[in-house]
Parts: C-alpha cells; sequence; structure tokens
C-alpha cells in the first residue's frame, strides 16, 4: 500500500518520483488473524511437528526442542491457570525474566486468554519492577529464578498476587524453600484442564495485549500500551519487507521484554511457522556457537553485537599475510559496490570462507535496530558478503517505521517505510531538517492511564510524533540527525545535532564512549559544544603500555583525537571543550546513553 500525503523532506520531490513502494514491499499475504488466539491456534496446527524454539543453557551440548505443537499447549496451559485463578480479561499480567521458551508461553499465553502482558526490563531494578506492579495493578507476576527473593518480599511491601510462578531455576537464589503459595511453571494449570479458554473471536483487534514500560533516555517511564491489532500489523510489515521463508531458523539475542525483538524475533517467526533459536547470553562465543550449531540464516540484534563481531573478524583478518589481504581488499571494494546496488550476491559468493571461517557462513541476513548502526559497520559487513541491513523503529509505533532492504539499501539512511506506514517531515526549518512524523495500524492505543502524555505524541491526525529530528531524499529514504530534545542551538541560530558529532568517534581506537551536550556561551547566549568522553583505557595501555594512569597523557592523546575529528567538521560543529570521564554512561536496554542522568554536565564548572 503506497502512503497517502506529501512527505517533506531536505529536497522537494513528489510520490511519482519516489522508488516505486511496489518494488521493495513482497506480495507475501499479511497475517489473517485479527488476534493472538488466531494466530496461535493456526500455527500450532498447521505447524505442529515442525520445531518452533530451540534453546540450550550451561554447558548444554544439544538444544532443548519444543515444536509448535508443544508451544501451542504450553501456552494454553499458562492461559487456563490464569483464567483458573480468578483473572479476567483486561487484568494484567507482570513478566520479569530471562529469554527462555517459557518467557515466550507466558506472553502468548496470557494475551490469548484476553489479558494484557507486562513485561519488564530483566536489568531494571527491583524498585522499578515493584513501581510498574503497583502502576499496572498485576494480577499476576511471572519471574525469573534470580528475582525469587523479591517475589518472596512482595507480600512485606503491601503486594498480594493471585498468582505467582518462577519459570526458571534459580542457582543464585538465597531462598532455601519454596511456599506453596508460589507456583513453578511446569505445575501452574496443569490442573486447570477444564477451564474454558475465550473463544478466538472474542478478542477485538484493538483490545489491549501488551504494556511495554521505557523509559527511552528522557528517565520518565510511560507505558506504551500496544493492541493485538498493533503488533499484527507490524509483524506482517516486518514479513512483507524483510521476507522470511520457511527454510528459514531466526535467532533471537536480545531481551524479548522490547517490542523490536518481540515483534521480529518471536511474533514473526511464530506466525510464519519458522524455528527461532533463542541465545542464553549475548556473549559472542555462545552467540556464533548457536548460529553454528542449529544453521542460523537470519540474526536480529542491536548494533552493538556488530560491533563486536566486527572487532573480532577484523582482528582475524588482519592476520592474514599482506600478500593476501591486497587483493582480498579490492574484491571487497567490488562486494560492497555490488552490495549497494542491491546485489550482495557477488560477496557472498568470494567471501564464504571468511564468514565459515568466523562460524555465520549459514547467515542468510543480517538486521539490526534498536539504534543507530555505524554505515562504516554495515559497509564492513557489506564488504564480506554478510547481507546486512538496518531500520528504525520506535515502541510506540509496535516499533517497526522504516528499513532498508537487501535489495533497496543506503547505509547511511534508516530505510524506506515498511507496509502501511505513512511518513512526513514536520516543522522543517531552514536547514531542511525537521520532525519524524510516522501515521500507521502500528501506532499505540496511548500511554498507560496517561492521556495527558499520549496527546502530546499522537496529533489529531493520528500521526505519531516521533521526537527525531530528520529528513527524507528525493527517493523517499529516511535520515535521522537527532533528538529534538537533544538539540544544541549556537548564538548564530544554527543548529548542531550531538548525536551527529558523537558519530563522528564511532570508530576511533582511543575513546570508548563520547557524549556531546550544549553549553551555555558566556558572552552570546547560545550553545557551545562540550563533549564528555570515557577513553579506551584497554587500547591506551595496549598502545601506550606505562602510561595508562598518566592522566595528564591520556587527556592529551584524546584532545589529539578530538582536534583530528574537528578539522572534518564545519565551524560551527567543533568541539570547543571536553572533560574526561572513568566510568561508562548508564545505558537503557537498548545501549543508549540515558543522557538525562548526564545534564550537569551542561553547567559550566561540571570538568
Amino acid at each position: 500500500m503506497r502512503p497517502q500525503g506529501l512527505p517533506c523532506g531536505i529536497i522537494p520531490f513528489i510520490l511519482d518520483n519516489m522508488l516505486d513502494f511496489g518494488d521493495y514491499i513482497s506480495t507475501i499475504p499479511d497475517i489473517p488473524h485479527q488476534n493472538f488466539a488466531q494466530l496461535l491456534e493456526q500455527s500450532s496446527k498447521d505447524y505442529a511437528e515442525k520445531d518452533a524454539i530451540l534453546y540450550r543453557s550451561g554447558k548444554r551440548q544439544d538444544f532443548t526442542r519444543w515444536t509448535f505443537a508443544r508451544y501451542g499447549e504450553e501456552c494454553r496451559r499458562v492461559a487456563r491457570g490464569l483464567l483458573a485463578a480468578g483473572l479476567v480479561k483486561g487484568d494484567r499480567v507482570v513478566l520479569w525474566a530471562e529469554n527462555r521458551p517459557e518467557w515466550m508461553a507466558v506472553w502468548m499465553g496470557t494475551v490469548i486468554a484476553g489479558i494484557c502482558i507486562v513485561p519488564v526490563d530483566f536489568l531494571v531494578s527491583e524498585q522499578e519492577c515493584l513501581n510498574i506492579i503497583k502502576i499496572t495493578r498485576a494480577k499476576a507476576f511471572f519471574y525469573s529464578g534470580r528475582k525469587r527473593d523479591f517475589a518472596l518480599s512482595l507480600p512485606g511491601k503491601g503486594i498480594t498476587l493471585p498468582v505467582s510462578v518462577c519459570i526458571s531455576p534459580d542457582e543464585d537464589s538465597a531462598a532455601a524453600t519454596v511456599p506453596e503459595t508460589v507456583h513453578e511453571f511446569d505445575r501452574f494449570g496443569a490442573d486447570a484442564g477444564g477451564q474454558v479458554l475465550p473463544p478466538p473471536d472474542s478478542i477485538a483487534f484493538n483490545d489491549p495485549a501488551s504494556i511495554v514500560f521505557t523509559s527511552g533516555t528522557t528517565g520518565f517511564a510511560k507505558g506504551v500500551t500496544l493492541s493485538h491489532k498493533n503488533i499484527i500489523a507490524n509483524a506482517s510489515a516486518a514479513i512483507r519487507i524483510l521476507q522470511p521463508n520457511d527454510q528459514d531458523i531466526f535467532m533471537n539475542v536480545l531481551p524479548l521484554h522490547h517490542t523490536y525483538p518481540t515483534v521480529c524475533s518471536f511474533v514473526v517467526p511464530v506466525s510464519f511457522g519458522i524455528p527461532v533459536v533463542i541465545a542464553e547470553k549475548i556473549v559472542g562465543k555462545v552467540v556464533i556457537d548457536d548460529i553454528r550449531d542449529a544453521g542460523v540464516t537470519f540474526l536480529i540484534a542491536v548494533p552493538l553485537l556488530y560491533d563486536k563481531v566486527m572487532d573480532a573478524i577484523e582482528s582475524g583478518y588482519g592476520k592474514l599475510p599482506g600478500i593476501l589481504r591486497g587483493p582480498l581488499n579490492l574484491l571487497r571494494i567490488i562486494a560492497l559496490a555490488e552490495a549497494k546496488k542491491g546485489r550482495p550476491e557477488f560477496g557472498q559468493k568470494v567471501f564464504r570462507f571468511i564468514r565459515k571461517k568466523a562460524g555465520m557462513h549459514s547467515l542468510r541476513i543480517m538486521v539490526a535496530g534498536g539504534g543507530p548502526l555505524s554505515p562504516q559497520t554495515a559497509d564492513f559487513f557489506d564488504s564480506f558478503g554478510f547481507n546486512i541491513v538496518h531500520g528504525y523503529g520506535m515502541s510506540e509505533n509496535s516499533p517497526l517505521i522504516s528499513v532498508n532492504t537487501p535489495r533497496h539499501k543506503r547505509n547511511v539512511s534508516v530505510g524506506l517505510p515498511v507496509s502501511y506506514t505513512e511518513v512526513k517531515i514536520i516543522d522543517v526549518g531552514p536547514d531542511g531538517i525537521g520532525e519524524i512524523a510516522a501515521k500507521s495500524p502500528s501506532v499505540m492505543l496511548g500511554y498507560f492511564e496517561n492521556e495527558e502524555a499520549t496527546k502530546e505524541v499522537i496529533n489529531e491526525d493520528g500521526f505519531l510524533l516521533t521526537g527525531d529530528l530528520g529528513y527524507r531524499d528525493e527517493d523517499g529514504y529516511i535520515y535521522i540527525k537527532g533528538r529534538k530534545k537533544n538539540l544544541i542551538v549556537n548564538s548564530g541560530g544554527k543548529n548542531i545535532y550531538p548525536e551527529e558529532v558523537e558519530a563522528h568517534f564511532n570508530n576511533s581506537r582511543l575513546i570508548s564512549e563520547v557524549l556531546v551536550v550544549g553549553r551555555k556561551e558566556p558572552v552570546y547566549g547560545g550553545e557551545e559544544i562540550f563533549a564528555v568522553v570515557v577513553p579506551n583505557f584497554e587500547a591506551i595501555k595496549q598502545d601506550y603500555e606505562g602510561l595508562e594512569n598518566n592522566d595528564e597523557y591520556i587527556k592529551s592523546l584524546i584532545k589529539k583525537t578530538i582536534e583530528e575529528v574537528n578539522r572534518t567538521l564545519p565551524g560551527y560543529k567543533k568541539i570547543s571543550n571536553f572533560t574526561l570521564r572513568k566510568e561508562p554512561f548508564e545505558k537503557n536496554a537498548q545501549q543508549k546513553i540515558r543522557r538525562f542522568i548526564y545534564k550537569y554536565y551542561a553547567e559550566r564548572g561540571e570538568e
């Protein structure tokens, strides 16, 4: 479906001059279901004997395998258990655990019962989880064995839950005994076989399915409420643009509480009858071993993981004899040029030996999301025939808004809008940059019990105001420059996007992290650019042995690096001053710096 309306961009264009949307969105049919009860009923029947989930932990060599038939039964058991415990349509269930098959069963089992699931980031504090339980007035709590002590403490905090279920072993727990009131996952719902599940058609497509609490980088947690339609429509959009097939094997390495992996690494394969491998942890060797042993073809991850894999491959490639790397580098140039034309086959054939040595030769496509992928990282993988694409989205849109595809990609952009999604640029400034707004069937119902905050981000025309600043080119590709709230304005009225300046340090050996903020100029009242830098102390130790504890010397190295970057920037974007920080910045689940915590760096005197 072609987006309606006239998008605005840095170069004026009309839809007829854009790349034909039908040229990059496939004709794969949409998921034909209005809710997850219907979806699960069909997938567990049509793909009954096919593997749905593969998982292994610890030192296990073999995967634990759940077929679609078993997955369906586990989900229905959870649903019956919840209903038998007295929960009713519209109640909320909080899920706080690591990725594992049981997590997927609890999520789906909850929503097919007409109840709303509230998945919580496993890394949040106990106080934050407690707040979510209170805010949502949850009636059930499913948790990891590592959170058992917290679960047992809830009655003492005034929290009484009809259902409290541990879904995983608790080797790390200090609790020696488990009271009878705490249900173990395998027992939960086992005696509720007579409980009648709601008819699939009784769950409306606009009924709430999930509430995702996201503080992003601003600090204020809001509950993004998504309907069955929101999530299923976004999964359909992902399928139509990324075109998985029944021979694929997906791999999930991201925390499932976030909408990106929920849709792309969970709902998509379940709806399409595709197995998904759940990685026990985001550790290079674990991920690579799972890819190799399971024959994974479809990897979906955040840029940070790809950066780490790139470093490992680059290290191995650098050890090849120079006489061999010379001609290979020429072939890499050709492979990259072909990939940018939508023809990845050359690199796939020529560099299969590199990918095999890395244990990643089975991969057909790698998808990056949840944060910006460096164009240099994307080019690196394309030059070896890895076929990497990346996109853009936010939880409030369930989350996909745009994606590059193997045939239509520009690594410096975040791609073209996915199916049924209209994207326009509003409040365009003199530089052609404005706020990105999106309208689609995936736009959230709203923030949980927060109508005022909802009205701030969804306008009267139904457009989601993303808070991201960017533009579209003559072909409709979307480019992001930064966050509206982070914008720096100098005394000359020039707009500076801190993320754009920070990106220049992505491949710096001596700088691990950098945060750019605006500081008030003492004379003219505008803002000047100030950088907070976390040095790469490990690299400094390797390159400047004996000087790794010399603060003045390290500061001189960082100053030189900043000066080198400044020479590549226009005057108004140059960093005027900086300070060093020894500890890494605190980040959210998508590994984005929680910028609001570090506002004090914008104040003068905070050196």
